[in-house]
């Protein structure tokens, strides 16, 4: 008796579920599944509230953007091997400070200084790169931070470097590295 009951139920709810996608076929704008519209393109992008039916592939560009504000072929080459140097030079201190780490032989005093360095360079690669990427969100196409205790080299493209720009990079770095403006050098390359 509970099979049969069970069946039933089972029954009615495939009937159910038939007719709501029979219903749903039917009420749908289009009447067939397999026939779809061609004048869209798949990856074409389109505007929210545009008026324009069409779509484009292109990106609007961004706000202050002109053509000359490219870095010439000489400015990109220096910076990017100067971020490589600098990498490299950060990477093998962060490197000899691990190993002193790692020696079995090292005294508490030395390891204690070794983790004190690594944290200090760890802090000031951080701010490095948030000085970095908050000076190309304001405009910049490129540039470099150099850190020390107590002052800061911002490197710049010389096209790109204005008056109200040398403003934003003082602010950048005073609210992030809390150095004094006397001590910021902003250098245009």
């Amino acid at each position: 008796m509970k099979i049969k009951k069970r069946h039933m139920v089972l029954a009615s709810l495939v009937l159910a579920l038939s007719a709501a996608v029979y219903l749903n076929w039917q009420l749908s704008d289009s009447k067939s599944l397999a026939v779809s519209d061609t004048t869209k393109e798949l990856g074409a992008a389109t505007y929210v509230n545009s008026n324009i039916n069409t779509t484009t592939d292109e990106y609007p560009e961004p706000t202050g953007y002109s053509p000359s504000s490219k870095l010439s072929p000489e400015q990109s080459e220096y910076f990017s091997s100067a971020r490589m140097d600098r990498d490299t030079s950060q990477d093998d201190a962060i490197d000899l400070a691990k190993d002193v780490l790692e020696l079995a032989d090292s005294s508490d005093e030395a390891k204690e200084d070794a983790v004190g360095k690594l944290s200090e360079l760890e802090d000031r690669i951080l701010c490095q790169n948030r000085i970095e990427n908050t000076l190309k969100a304001k405009g910049f196409s490129e540039c470099l931070c150099y850190l020390s205790d107590y002052s800061c080299t911002i490197i710049v493209p010389k096209n790109e470097m204005t008056e109200d720009m040398r403003l934003s990079i003082n602010s950048c770095v005073k609210e992030s590295a809390e150095i004094s403006f006397e001590n910021i050098s902003v250098v245009e390359v």
